[in-house]
C-alpha cells in the first residue's frame, strides 16, 4: 500500500512538471515565430525605404511575395496553442498579437511591434491585450 501511494504521488509530480514544460515550450516557440515576423518586417523595410508596408495590410501575405518571410502565420489562424492576430500593419509600423488558445498550455499573450519590442500580457485569457514589456 506505502508503495502504491509513492508511486502515485512521483506520477503526479511527473504530470505537473509535464505540463509546466509543455507551457514553456509553446511559449518560446511562439517568441521564436514572433521574433521571424519581426525579422520579416524589418528585412521589408530596409528594402523599402523604411516602409513596413506600401498600404493597410491584414495578414502577411506581402512579405512572403517579397522574400522577407516564409510563412503566413495569420492566415494559418492557429500554430501550436496561439492564434496570431494583426492588430495594425501599415507604413509606419506593424502589431502582431499572438493570443493563447488554450489558457491550460499557456502563460501568457504576446505581442510583437515596430522595432521588434516583444512585450507579453500577464495571463493567457484572450481579452488580456495590457501588454508588458518583460
Amino acid at each position: 500500500m506505502m508503495v502504491m501511494a509513492i508511486v502515485s504521488l512521483l506520477v503526479s509530480v511527473a504530470i505537473i512538471e509535464g505540463v509546466q514544460f509543455r507551457k514553456q515550450a509553446n511559449e518560446s516557440n511562439c517568441m521564436a515565430n514572433l521574433n521571424a515576423i519581426a525579422s520579416g518586417f524589418e528585412i521589408y523595410s530596409a528594402r523599402h525605404s523604411g516602409l513596413y508596408a506600401q498600404q493597410e495590410e491584414f495578414n502577411l501575405h506581402y512579405l512572403i511575395a517579397d522574400g522577407c518571410l516564409f510563412q503566413d502565420l495569420v492566415l494559418l489562424n492557429q500554430v501550436g496553442n496561439f492564434r496570431y492576430v494583426v492588430a495594425s500593419i501599415g507604413q509606419a509600423g506593424y502589431d502582431l498579437r499572438a493570443l493563447a488558445v488554450n489558457p491550460a498550455l499557456a502563460d501568457h499573450n504576446y505581442q510583437i511591434v515596430t522595432g521588434g519590442s516583444l512585450l507579453r500580457s500577464d495571463t493567457s485569457v484572450s481579452s488580456d491585450t495590457n501588454f508588458k514589456s518583460f
